[in-house]
């Protein structure tokens, strides 16, 4: 049986944190599959001279036409994509804009309506406005606080992260030391590492990063017809206790580390006390996106 705060709504949920005064017009203008539960949303901003700017991390209450409450969808690009155009910018026909990963939820309206046929809702307006405050850096840590940056995710709980991991690379300022533990299921009975959300776009962070950042993939049903690279260990099992404690490094040097968690929600309260737990570690070092 749900309970009372299941049945709340987004905004309802959500009431607490922190939101932009503002609100943004948009238009649903690219549909990507994933897989056959996640598919990529591209939100072009219709205000191109003015933008949208969030933190990454953030995530957007999204105004859909008949819909009486917003749903809230984690923003998956960087805020670079989302800011105001000048017009001789390269690749300035694509920009600004927005992008979400949205999983099938049939029983959720707004993600429904997100999910319905493509030529149904391609092109159609909406509005969107910026919230939350699970962002990088930490609130109040100045960012060369961060001696070594421990990313866990699970599911579709990657959309914050890679965001946070994209801006750090786009913008090179990328900590000293990244350790990310990725665990996934591969869809239905598929191998195909393709279908894995924003892998291809980890995998391309890491080539440049190959001195900082290490993955650590976990897939929990069918074995990924893949080869790992140098960079990356693959593992056909949950992560567990030893593989948090390996990330989080030694304890004399655990002053300087931060850890974003994000998941489903038992996944995400056991990771969390589990770490905060461990020697050298205090609970402000420990980060989630909590939305029960």
């Amino acid at each position: 049986m749900a309970t009372v705060r299941e049945k709340l709504s987004h905004e309802e949920r959500t009431a607490a944190e922190p939101r932009d005064g503002g609100l943004h017009a948009v238009s649903l203008s690219r549909i990507d599959p994933v897989n056959e539960s996640v598919r990529l949303l591209r939100l072009s901003i219709l205000d191109r001279r003015r933008g949208v700017k969030f933190l990454p991390g953030q995530w957007l209450d999204t105004f859909i036409p008949g819909l009486p409450k917003a749903g809230g969808f984690t923003i998956t690009s960087i805020p670079r994509d989302a800011e105001p155009i000048v017009e001789d910018a390269e690749d300035a026909s694509s920009r600004p804009y927005l992008e979400l990963a949205v999983q099938r939820s049939p029983k959720n309206p707004p993600a429904a309506w997100l999910w319905r046929p493509s030529d149904e809702i391609l092109g159609a307006r909406l509005v969107v406005r910026v919230g939350g405050s699970f962002v990088y850096p930490p609130l109040g840590v100045p960012p060369q606080f961060v001696k070594r940056l421990v990313v866990i995710a699970a599911g579709v709980g990657i959309n914050p992260l890679i965001s946070i991991l994209s801006h750090l690379d786009y913008t090179q300022s990328m900590p000293q030391h990244v350790r990310f533990l990725y665990s996934t299921k591969v869809g239905g009975a598929s191998s195909n590492p393709a279908e894995i959300l924003f892998l291809d776009r980890l995998r391309s962070i890491l080539k440049r990063h190959l001195d900082r950042m290490r993955l650590s993939l976990y897939t929990t049903d069918h074995k990924l017809d893949m080869i790992p690279d140098s960079s990356m260990d693959l593992h056909q099992r949950r992560f567990g206790q030893e593989d948090l404690r390996q990330a989080l490094g030694p304890v004399q040097e655990r002053k300087g580390v931060f850890c974003y968690v994000c998941g489903p929600q038992r996944m995400t309260d056991e990771v969390v006390a589990r770490i905060r737990n461990e020697e050298g570690i205090v609970s402000d070092q420990v980060l989630c996106e909590k939305w029960w």
